[in-house]
């Protein structure tokens, strides 16, 4: 029985075993089904956070192969995995989609299948993102080396063609020339914003890219931040050097320098702005083929790239090219509008000549044929607000960059300008006594003023903000430039303090409130009888040519006047009220051709630092001038009726009272011109000397001394003369005339290119007195006019000679040579830049005997006129050609017996090899420049033959002449030229013949 039961039991417990486990695993399987769906959310964000980290796996593999471009290719390993990771990708954006779907329902009332499948569907997802993940580990091989690619020789720039504007293509030729020759290995091309120093340095770089002269050329466009890096970086990718990141600079420098120091190459840096160190590159001196060009702003920065071989000034667009520059983007259809026709050169004027700015403004009237906007452009270029056009906007602050690059001190030096009208060229001393009056310099003595002066205005052009006039030491700012810093200017004081008038009348509360006015060439014929403008400070006039008369009291309300500018005006006398100006440091009544006289109320201007009165009708100096203790500057010119007493409407005047000159105990420069002729000067010369003698600050004199007699007190006894300082003679610059030479006028003399203004006139002499022996020791430049006895220079002696800069010699009867070698015994002219030879009858040889190595060395211009006896300019016997390896300038004019220029058999290997011009005129024996057809001529552009009858071989001599563009002649001179054999060469010069 209990056998049975047991046999029983067995039974239903192996029946029910099985049935458990099955329950065990039902339970199991639906749990895990469950699961699924009861974490759908958990598992959800463990798929997002995988495919996280897969993300950042695939872009730290990204980041790997970026690194090694170049030298390394990606394995076909790696390339399928980036092949299954975008698969994986696809199917993630799947899920999350039906995700958001599901998301939707209501709790409970998604249908479980779908839920169940879903939360299946990422885990599994899961697992595969974590597997692909580390399929790709990134200390396993996922690149390989590549074979090196050859270096990319030139890329082109495609440069904007400027082959028709000679004013800029100039630059792209002068450079060019200058990669040709091996001395010149560092070029810095220069100028403003704006000006066209890009378009310059593409178009160099496209042509010479086209010739075979280097093996690889490189471009980089600078930025301010990691110069050296991105330097690398261009040159190693064009290199195809193998590049390591985690390599140091040093160690990227040596691998360029080793590939380039056997090439020839040429690197291009544009938009400099800050030091690089080119060593710190890979570029050193050493290497002997390579060069590099570089474009920034400044002159000042012309070492940013160390030192340089030659810095080249980019010049803004001729007006011609201008013209054209801006018609290129117009369209010819709007060009034949007449409207727009008048307006079109008054914009172009407006733009300054420069390229960027032009092109601004042309496209954006490039398909405007309203005449109304045209006009509206031009109102815009004249009058800018604080608010303009995107296109004048962007010039404004490419000015306003360089302007805030600038010395706060500075700043308000460059905004004085915006006083003066457009386009106006302002002297060097007359803006540095402004600026001194205004004290926006401050200098306890007028001659540091001026130091200070001329290194900030050699600043602001060398920064692009300044221009050097057409005259010399006179300076302007670009057209638009002046507009923006009269914007600045009233930002800066408040619109209603500045006032700068072109044409309206200024009102009655504009006077009240102006601190500066500006009415220069305003046509003025009147003022106002009495504005009350108590805060003005200075006050322009000057160059009203219809303004005769001023207003009793004008002035009686100006007592905080500093600068009051009425030169060139009409004004017949001054008025009482003149006397108010007790603060005025500045006065300017030069070229006043009516006025007649100063009145007494001048010597209440104790303040008066500055007074000009040079070429009126002033016949004397008041006595009250005497009081002027602070006058640091007189300029003043007697140059009608000088007597010790003149007479004027029946009483006598005295010129110059006594004690008049000796009382100005604060000046520091004089200046008293004289009509040399008036020989009436003489009988008042020595008072006035014997009180110069003691001007114990006196540093800068303009005198004309009628003889060696009234001299010589002054250099014996002169105590500013005779005080020696850390540079010597004391004084900064003169201007001393010694004597008068009858027998003719001197002919016109330009010093302007000095490097300092120490001049001397020795005229009508019969010896060589020591007192002019003494001063020509200080000078710079020389006039020797109608010396009765001297033979040649070298009787003043070399050490005296050795500092001139310009030299001329006029009407000397009896010289014979300019220089005697023998005699000399050691260098002479070692500094001459210009030699001007004229009307010497006896001359023979411009250097007799011995010239050592340094003479002549610096001279770039020789002029020769009206010496009749010299047969050859450059005799073989001296070798004085080979000495001018600087002349450029090369004129010689009615030497009647002159048969050659170099005379034959002259050794003239390598001899004037910057000769840019030759001129000759009335030459009537001449044959010919140089007998030998094999000279090259390297430098030489444009011939002037007039009268030159025999001279028949000019195309053979100059043949080799590769720059020569022009020849100025007669077509009859023309007609009768030997020509050479050679076609060709007749086909060359026939387009440049222009006929005279």
């Amino acid at each position: 029985m209990a056998f049975e039961v047991t046999a029983g039991a067995q039974a239903v417990g192996q029946t029910v075993e099985p049935a458990a486990k099955c329950g065990v695993w039902m339970f199991t399987y639906l749990k895990r089904k469950y699961d699924y769906v009861r974490n759908l959310g958990k598992s959800f964000k463990e798929l997002e956070n995988e495919e996280m980290r897969l993300q950042n796996r695939e872009a730290d593999v990204n980041n790997v192969l970026a690194a090694n471009v170049g030298r390394m290719h990606i394995t076909n390993e790696c390339e399928n995995w980036f092949q299954r990771v975008n698969e994986k990708k696809h199917k993630i954006q799947h899920l999350k989609t039906k995700y958001r779907r599901i998301n939707k329902y209501l709790c409970g009332l998604c249908p479980f299948p779908s839920l169940l499948r879903l939360g299946r569907d990422v885990v599994k997802e899961t697992k595969e993102l974590v597997s692909l993940r580390d399929q790709i580990k990134l200390e396993n091989p996922i690149m390989t080396e590549s074979a090196p690619s050859p270096p990319d020789r030139f890329r082109n720039r495609h440069a904007q063609k400027i082959d028709d504007l000679p004013s800029l293509n100039r630059h792209v030729e002068i450079v060019q020339d200058l990669l040709k020759q091996d001395e010149f290995k560092r070029v810095c091309i220069w100028g403003p914003p704006g000006v066209g120093k890009t378009t310059v340095m593409e178009n160099l770089h496209d042509r010479v890219g086209q010739t075979s002269q280097f093996q690889v050329i490189f471009w980089v466009t600078m930025d301010k931040a990691e110069c050296v890096e991105k330097i690398q970086r261009v040159l190693e990718d064009q290199l195809g050097l193998p590049v390591d990141e985690k390599s140091s600079t040093g160690k990227r420098a040596a691998k360029i320098s080793e590939e380039l120091e056997n090439k020839s190459y040429l690197l291009f840096l544009d938009q400099v702005s800050s030091k690089i160190n080119l060593r710190e590159v890979g570029i050193h001196d050493d290497h002997n083929c390579g060069k590099v060009v570089f474009a920034c702003t400044s002159r000042d920065n012309g070492n940013f790239c160390g030192p340089t071989d030659e810095d080249i000034k980019i010049e803004k667009l001729s007006k011609e090219d201008a013209q054209k520059l801006f018609n290129r983007k117009v369209s010819a259809d709007i060009m034949k509008k007449q409207e727009i026709v008048r307006l079109a050169p008054l914009i172009v004027n407006e733009c300054g000549g420069m390229p960027h700015m032009i092109n601004l403004i042309a496209q954006k009237l490039a398909k405007v044929n309203d005449p109304a906007r045209w006009r509206d452009t031009l109102l815009e270029l004249q009058a800018p607000s604080k608010q303009q056009s995107r296109e004048l906007e962007e010039v404004y602050q490419l000015f306003k960059l360089s302007y805030n690059d600038l010395d706060e001190s500075k700043q308000p030096c460059l905004l004085y300008w915006a006083l003066f009208p457009v386009g106006y060229e302002v002297h060097r001393d007359y803006i540095t006594e402004c600026w001194r009056a205004e004290q926006l310099l401050s200098f306890a003595r007028l001659g540091e003023t001026r130091d200070r002066g001329h290194t900030v205005l050699d600043e602001f052009v060398n920064v692009g903000l300044l221009d050097r006039g057409r005259k010399a030491r006179h300076y302007k700012m670009f057209e638009h430039f002046q507009r923006v810093a009269l914007r600045i200017a009233k930002c800066n004081a408040g619109s209603h303090r500045i006032l700068v008038k072109e044409g309206a009348k200024i009102t009655e509360e504009q006077w009240t409130c102006a601190e500066r006015v500006s009415l220069i060439q305003h046509q003025l014929s009147g003022l106002p009888e009495q504005p009350q403008c108590s805060g003005i400070l200075t006050l322009l006039l000057q160059e009203n040519k219809s303004l005769t008369k001023i207003p009793v009291s004008f002035f009686a309300c100006m007592q905080n006047l500093r600068v009051l500018d009425l030169h060139d005006t009409r004004i017949m006398s001054l008025p009482s009220s003149i006397s108010s100006l007790i603060k005025l440091k500045g006065l300017y009544l030069n070229d006043c051709g009516e006025l007649e006289n100063i009145p007494a109320d001048i010597g209440k201007l104790q303040s008066l630092e500055i007074f000009d009165i040079s070429r009126t009708k002033i016949r004397n100096l008041p006595k009250e001038i005497q009081e002027l203790t602070n006058l640091k500057c007189l300029r003043v010119s007697f140059e009608q009726n000088v007597s010790s007493h003149n007479h004027f409407q029946g009483n006598q005047v005295v010129v110059i009272h006594p004690d008049t000159v000796s009382k100005l105990i604060s000046l520091e420069e004089l200046t008293i011109g004289i009509d040399h002729h008036n020989t009436e000067w003489n009988n008042i010369v020595g008072a006035i000397v014997e009180e110069l003698v003691g001007l114990e600050e006196l540093t800068t004199l303009c005198f004309y001394f009628p003889g060696e007699d009234c001299l010589r007190p002054f250099i014996c006894q002169s105590v500013s003369w005779n005080r020696e300082n850390t540079q010597g003679n004391s004084f900064r610059s003169f201007n001393i005339i010694v004597g008068h030479h009858q027998t003719n006028n001197p002919s016109e003399f330009d010093i302007s290119e000095c490097s300092t203004e120490k001049h001397l006139r020795f005229s009508g002499g019969e010896s060589v007195p020591d007192t002019i022996l003494q001063i020509l020791q200080h000078a710079y430049s020389f006039e020797l006019i109608g010396h009765q006895n001297v033979t040649n220079l070298s009787l003043f002696g070399a050490d005296r000679l050795g500092g001139l800069e310009i030299c001329k010699i006029e009407e000397c009867n009896e010289m014979e040579s300019i220089i005697d070698g023998d005699m000399i015994g050691g260098v002479a002219f070692q500094f001459l830049k210009q030699l001007h030879i004229i009307n010497i009858p006896k001359l023979v040889h411009i250097w007799k005997g011995l010239v050592s190595p340094e003479s002549l060395s610096r001279l770039t211009t020789l002029i020769l006129k009206d010496c009749p006896s010299l047969e050859n300019l450059f005799s073989k016997a001296h070798g004085i050609v080979q000495q001018l390896g600087q002349l450029q300038y090369l004129e010689v004019e009615h030497c009647l017996e002159m048969k050659e220029i170099i005379e034959t058999g002259s050794d003239v290997s390598a001899a004037l090899p910057k000769l840019k011009t030759i001129e000759l005129r009335n030459l009537p024996k001449l044959c010919t420049i140089w007998s030998e057809v094999s000279w090259e001529w390297p430098s030489l552009e444009t011939i002037e033959i007039r009268e030159c009858v025999m001279l028949k071989d000019l195309p053979s001599t100059m043949a080799n002449a590769i720059k020569l563009r022009r020849i100025r002649c007669t077509s009859d001179w023309e007609n009768e030229l030997n020509w050479p054999s050679d076609p060709a060469i007749k086909d060359r010069f026939q387009c440049m013949f222009v006929s005279v």
